[in-house]
């Protein structure tokens, strides 16, 4: 049976990295009719020449000259908005010296300029589609125009659980952990009517696009139906996160944690201090890489326990997972985590939750997936991969074979399946009489 059709496909973004990949895919293959998302760097005149000066170009490179599009293809049908809110959104979040709460409200409300801004440019360009890609929250408008139009599916973005999994798990944490529950900011900062309009988006979309089954069960859970959820796990970059070649790693007399991501209790952080508390030993080191979330005060208790580094470029957070020997993740809402394939891709074995990397990480094969909110777990497997040299090595050498399963090109190809599949689904119904 011949290959259906690529649709000319609409992808509307913020700047997640799976939709990143999935438009260059697109372009690649005549696919894509635009890409709408905020600033991106396209080597533009201007932006080589911020690039060039001494210190300005030293910190555009390491905030939004990070955005890079290199592909001449996807740089042409990339439409940006709300282009201003999202650079002034990127530059007070980094602003220390304000009040967290004022940060985070000023940071909110810029977003939501941002999300307006590319959800109504979007619209544009949704007569010239038969596919329209949109990432949760920044969707709804031009489902609601494709709809109108008719004949051109919807496929919804979603990289996280379902949202009322997510308020409903963050309010049970808040209760177990009180004092951690400034690192977790509530839903209070939506606008009104958001929680209503992501509903809305899940509706109207003929497939909602998810990285785990973890994902696609906490939709089930509310009602979805199951026929309308698409697992496609993640990707990873296999260029840049890449292991210690054979025999060349240096082992030192240093047993090092390391963990990657937001400094929060939705990531399970409050466990992983305590079940390394539990665990440390003198030749032990602990490092945390990543943002906190909210105010550090819960976890001035735990300073004496481990090393925080801000977030990291990607080539910086793969070099110190090299240098490290074991990598723990125990989320508790997630979506599919890039940074336990980025770990497992540089030769670490992980300790991880089931809610988002069961699909990837065999339980005693490339590390272990452990019970949510189990301090006791987490000390109990550092301990054995500690005790046990061999098997770490062994978990690390499984860990970063099992990666090269997940390259970005094994991502875009298996979403391209879905646009195909959609798009022929519709049409079928369409030629039927039955199109909603």
């Amino acid at each position: 049976m011949p290959e259906a059709p690529m649709p000319r496909t609409l992808v509307v973004n913020f700047n997640s990295p799976e939709l990143n990949q999935l438009a260059l895919a697109l372009a690649g293959c005549d696919g894509l009719q635009a890409y709408v998302r905020p600033y991106v760097n396209k080597g533009r005149g201007w932006e080589r020449a911020l690039s060039a000066l001494p210190l300005a170009g030293r910190a555009y490179a390491r905030t939004f000259g990070r955005r890079l599009m290199s592909d001449p293809r996807l740089a042409s049908l990339t439409h940006e908005a709300g282009v201003w809110p999202d650079l002034c959104a990127a530059s007070i979040g980094r602003l220390h010296l304000l009040p967290p709460r004022t940060r985070h409200r000023w940071t909110n409300q810029l977003v939501m300029s941002v999300r307006e801004a590319v959800a109504r440019s979007a619209c544009r360009h949704v007569p010239n589609a038969d596919c329209i890609v949109g990432y949760e929250g920044f969707a709804l408008p031009a489902f609601e125009a494709a709809r109108s139009l008719g004949g051109r599916a919807a496929v919804l973005n979603y990289p996280v659980a379902h949202h009322r999994q997510r308020r409903r798990v963050r309010l049970e944490e808040n209760e177990r952990e009180p004092e951690f529950a400034v690192t977790w900011p509530g839903f209070n900062d939506w606008p009104e009517g958001h929680e209503e309009r992501l509903d809305e988006e899940i509706r109207l979309a003929d497939a909602v696009l998810v990285g785990s089954g973890y994902v696609a069960d906490s939709f089930v859970a509310e009602g979805v139906e199951r026929s309308k959820m698409r697992v496609v796990p993640y990707g990873v970059d296999l260029q840049t996160f890449t292991p210690v070649p054979p025999g060349a790693r240096d082992r030192s007399d240093q047993f090092n944690v390391i963990y990657a991501g937001q400094l929060t209790q939705r990531k399970g952080i409050a466990y992983l201090l305590r079940g390394y508390r539990q665990f440390a030993r003198q030749d032990s080191h602990l490092t945390l890489v990543g943002s906190i979330v909210g105010s550090d005060a819960p976890l001035r208790p735990f300073a004496d326990l481990f090393e925080h580094i801000p977030h990291q470029t990607r080539p910086a957070l793969a070099k110190r997972y090299r240098q490290s020997d074991v990598f723990v993740l125990p989320t508790l809402i997630e979506g599919m985590p890039l940074v336990v394939l980025e770990a497992m891709a540089c030769g670490l074995p992980v300790i991880v939750t089931a809610n988002g990397p069961a699909g990837i990480v065999r339980d005693g094969i490339d590390g272990f997936v452990i019970p949510e909110r189990d301090a006791n777990a987490i000390s109990d497997r550092l301990d054995r991969l500690y005790r046990d040299p061999d098997m770490r090595d062994e978990m690390g050498r499984q860990a970063s074979q099992r990666a090269r399963e997940f390259g970005w090109d094994a991502y875009s190809a298996n979403a391209l399946d879905v646009m195909r599949e959609v798009t022929s689904r519709l049409a079928d119904w369409k030629s039927q009489g039955a199109y909603p």
